[in-house]
């Protein structure tokens, strides 16, 4: 009767819950705590404890940490490698371990949420690399970046739109906002002086940053302006420590000094002619292990370098990046020689569309090449191939160069003939120039020298300092045509700059202690 009145009043009788063990098996041995909902701190505790486990004669953990979270029902192992690290951050204090409820979203969220709202007109992509410069001992991806980004509360990103919107109007008060970009302390003083130069109705002049430009006419600033040159030939800052007869700290304080993004924009400042032809390509380089892409911008009458920067990923968010910065400088291009990258094609399409391109003949001929000897087999027959494939691109008249594509496409055989209607004929009309890319590759080329000659590049920023180095070596030796008349970078005398500054007895010394013969010899 008792049961059945707690029935008719709802109550049923619950059994006794049991909770849900976990057990770190291996042979013989085993761990078991229990890890219900009741008992996470546990399943951290148990996760740490079963990685501390050693071995009696190696002295090296029985777990890995993929098995513990197998195991404990982790979905990657850098779940429990994450809780490891805390727990030796801490000093191995369990207490303090098991009750830290401040997580990594926590510590982040915050200054994510802060900048977005600062600045939210910037593209999520520059946002993440502003919040990285701001913010350098944050290991933050870009995927987990835009899914903090995500759970801003949309109402503060509303208001915060509504007071960039002129009063009376439903449009972007675009003076305000770029005002409160140029006074933001995230933005750095090259980036504001080219907002300034793109927009000048809104020039601060109250902003310190705006003014401050590489005074070339200062003797100990040649003095460092021949640093920065040498140093992009590839001379070492021990060497030119002895050279200049100072330490090797001061150099490396003159160069990084003196290669700042405020250098950069004043060389850029200083480039007013150009042909209106340009090519572009990518080279790549690594960092610390990283792979990183410089993407330039060349004269391709002059083959003068109009653009460099480096980028973290090869993609169509940085070729639109690089082709806005390029179009925010010098404005449309009459015609772009480049390679058949898809990237780069979306990326040309979305800034550039509607001017003229053409690809590079040489690109095209290395992939045909490359398929004939994949697909084509006997030595008379390859060698007619190739002789066909040449003349697609030598020919003298469009009407040749077609024909020869077309009989290649009989002799060659069904695969290679694919390859031609897709990669030859149907972009036909961006190769009837028979143009190359060569301007680009050139630099490339100079580019790689710089940056593979040194014994390891620590970050991106000293990269960015060697490329800047290298740009300005460019200007000097090859670029007096680009330059406006009245720039100070038309006027340095490097011969005069090396009679002044370089130590002759410090010189001689150098031969002295390295090849004495030599110095008796000339003496």
């Amino acid at each position: 009767m008792q049961s059945t009145d707690h029935q008719e009043r709802g109550h049923v009788p619950q059994p006794a819950r049991t909770p849900v063990m976990g057990r770190l098996t291996l042979g013989n041995m085993y761990l078991e705590l229990p890890i219900d909902e009741q008992h996470k701190a546990n399943r951290k505790v148990l996760g740490v404890l079963g990685r501390e486990v050693k071995d009696g004669h190696t002295d090296t953990p029985v777990f890995t940490f993929q098995q513990l979270a197998n195991q404990l029902g982790y979905g990657d192992r850098r779940d429990v490698q994450n809780f490891h690290r805390e727990l030796r951050l801490s000093d191995f204090d369990v207490q303090d371990f098991v009750s830290r409820t401040a997580t990594k979203h926590d510590r982040v969220f915050p200054l994510i949420e802060a900048a977005i709202l600062e600045t939210p007109l910037l593209p999520p992509h520059h946002q993440y690399l502003s919040f990285c410069e701001a913010h350098p001992t944050e290991s933050l991806s870009e995927e987990t970046f835009r899914k903090y980004a995500n759970e801003i509360d949309g109402l503060k990103i509303v208001k915060r739109m509504q007071q960039l919107v002129r009063p009376g109007t439903d449009t972007l008060d675009v003076n305000r906002y770029l005002n409160e970009v140029l006074t933001c302390d995230r933005l750095s003083g090259a980036k504001k002086k080219e907002l300034v130069e793109v927009f000048p109705e809104v020039a601060d002049e109250s902003c310190p940053s705006m003014t401050t430009a590489v005074d070339v006419s200062r003797p100990l600033t040649h003095k460092k302006l021949l640093v920065v040159l040498l140093y992009a030939c590839n001379v070492s800052q021990e060497v030119l420590s002895l050279l200049m007869g100072v330490s090797k700290s001061s150099i490396h304080y003159w160069i990084v000094g003196l290669c700042t993004e405020d250098f950069e924009w004043q060389m850029l400042s200083a480039i007013t002619c150009w042909s209106g032809k340009v090519s572009v390509d990518e080279k790549w380089v690594k960092i610390k292990g990283e792979w990183y892409f410089v993407l330039c911008a060349v004269d391709s009458v002059s083959g003068f370098p109009l653009l460099m920067a480096l980028y973290p990923t090869l993609d169509t968010v940085s070729w639109v990046l690089f082709f806005k910065r390029f179009r925010a400088l010098y404005g449309r291009p009459t015609l772009i020689q480049c390679d058949g990258s898809h990237p780069l094609a979306a990326a040309r399409e979305i800034v550039f569309a509607g001017v003229q391109y053409q690809l590079c003949k040489f690109h095209k001929l290395k992939n045909l090449m490359k398929r004939l000897r994949q697909h084509v087999s006997g030595a008379p027959r390859f060698t007619r191939c190739v002789r066909f494939a040449k003349r697609i691109f030598t020919n003298a008249s469009v009407s040749s160069r077609k024909y020869a594509a077309k009989t290649l496409q009989k002799v060659a055989g069904q695969e290679v003939s694919d390859y031609i209607d897709r990669h030859i004929l149907a972009p036909w009309r961006h190769l009837t120039h028979s143009l190359t890319n060569n301007a680009a590759e050139r630099v490339n080329r100079k580019i790689e020298k710089c940056l593979s000659g040194r014994y390891g590049i620590p970050s991106p920023e000293s990269a960015a300092i060697l490329l800047r180095s290298l740009w300005f070596k460019e200007i000097l030796l090859n670029g007096q045509k680009h330059l406006e008349a009245t720039s100070p970078f038309r006027t340095l005398d490097l011969s005069k700059s090396c009679q002044e500054h370089l130590d002759t007895t410090q010189i001689l010394h150098f031969f002295h202690e390295h090849n004495p013969e030599v110095l008796e010899k000339l003496g």
